[in-house]
């Protein structure tokens, strides 16, 4: 019974402190996302450590430690699901037709720079490459559902910035989960043999690809059926039986990969749902937006802020400097020789280059699914923790202040008409 009482306190607890955080976040004009993280962090193990062990999201199936955490974590696993659902939702997926080649631009110079970069500084600090090269694909990742949160938070969703970061985002997904892979391989080669590597890297690449085009079959005949059948008749169930339908692939995705995969299906279902003629992205957009509905994703972003231990890096403090200043470096930098033609102003550019900063929840998935399988130490995923939690919760504070030096920067007389059309479409 009192074990009890202690859980539904502190469930109370975090609840109010995630609801507190978002009207203080209007109150004082900071990001919801960050000051969340902030709250995880001071009730995790850096300071209160109300829960004695961390839950490691993205650990699908691992037995918790207490009922808590159990709890916990399945709120947690519900806002992500929710929270990648509605980056595919929200995102206008048609949109980067016209902006590929910038968009492969920005995402491959952030990308390279990174991995060299975090590469180099880890295999000095670790010794060892493999765990150099699992760093870097945590490293090296751009966050698609709390970007979309952040630029739908500030009303920004709809400006080229968030286009360009959005599409970045999704193509350094892809080339991290392949990085991983690698870094997976080189461990396996090493310890049974390259010809045991490739069987091994071939069965589970083969096993992806066709998990996902499952996944994708599944879900565009179910809206082709209800399309067809007409949707007005029941909207209410069929979208019922749509959501569950995708939480269903996500939870094999997650039980036979990883959460790195399974959030890949959550985005394809709201990315499928967004590019059918249903009528229904604004009207399930703002349902989500609701306090009831919109809930778990606050708790979702307190558990990430849980994982981070600052108590435990005492003996690595200079790794984590080294490795936050390397990572931001390295993508500012990507940014900017990405975006230095066909923008008119820093105010434009500005939003762009910071927003490829966060790895948000895929970096914590990938970092995860390493630590799960033995590629990367208990501090090494800490510290790997500590840099993605870090670099989540300034970027929208960046954010701001790009908005607003957007605001001030008005393009001056001697520009063509092109440019002034793409500052037009740049961050209000």
């Amino acid at each position: 019974m009192e074990a009890f009482a202690q859980l539904t306190v502190f469930l109370i607890l975090i609840i109010l402190l995630t609801r507190a955080a978002v009207l203080l976040s209007n109150r004082i004009g900071l990001p919801s996302v960050a000051i969340q993280l902030l709250i995880g962090i001071l009730l995790g193990p850096s300071l209160l450590n109300l829960l004695g062990a961390p839950i490691v999201l993205g650990t699908w199936g691992n037995i918790s430690p207490s009922l808590l955490h159990s709890i916990l974590k399945i709120f947690a696993e519900i806002g992500l699901i929710q929270l990648m659902f509605l980056a595919g939702l929200q995102t206008d997926w048609r949109k980067w037709k016209t902006d590929l080649k910038p968009i492969f631009s920005l995402s491959g110079w952030s990308f390279i720079l990174t991995v060299l970069g975090v590469a180099i500084v880890a295999q000095w600090f670790v010794d060892r490459w493999t765990e150099a090269l699992a760093i870097s694909a945590i490293m090296a990742t751009v966050s698609l559902g709390i970007s979309v949160y952040q630029f739908k938070e500030g009303t920004h969703l709809k400006s080229r910035a968030s286009y360009f970061v959005l599409g970045a985002a999704v193509i350094s997904w892809l080339l991290a989960i392949l990085l991983m892979i690698a870094g997976q391989a080189v461990n396996y080669a090493s310890l049974y043999g390259v010809f045991r590597m490739t069987i091994a890297v071939s069965w589970l690449l083969g096993k992806l690809v066709m998990f996902f085009a499952i996944a994708y079959f599944l879900t565009s005949r179910f809206l082709r059926g209800i399309a067809k059948t007409g949707f007005e008749k029941r909207p209410r169930q069929t979208l019922i039986g749509y959501l569950l339908l995708v939480a269903a692939l996500y939870a094999w995705g997650a039980m036979h990969f990883g959460s790195f995969a399974a959030v890949g299906v959550a985005s394809l279902g709201g990315g499928l749902l967004e590019m059918s003629n249903l009528g229904l992205k604004e009207k399930i957009g703002g349902g989500f937006g609701s306090s009831l509905v919109s809930l778990p994703t606050g708790i979702l972003f307190v558990v990430l802020g849980m994982e981070a231990n600052f108590k435990g890096i005492e003996k690595h403090a200079l790794f984590l400097v080294v490795l936050l200043l390397t990572v931001t470096i390295a993508k500012l930098f990507g940014g900017w020789l990405a975006t230095r033609k066909g923008f008119v102003s820093s105010g434009e550019r500005f939003p762009i280059i910071v927003g490829g900063l966060p790895q948000g929840e895929i970096g914590i998935l990938i970092a995860a699914y390493l630590f799960s399988r033995g590629m990367v130490n208990p501090s090494q995923f800490n510290l790997a923790i500590i840099a993605v939690v870090i670099l989540t919760m300034i970027t929208p504070v960046l954010m701001r202040i790009g908005g607003k030096l957007s605001l001030r920067e008005v393009p001056q007389s001697g520009t063509t008409k092109q440019s002034q059309e793409i500052a037009s479409r740049s961050l209000p």
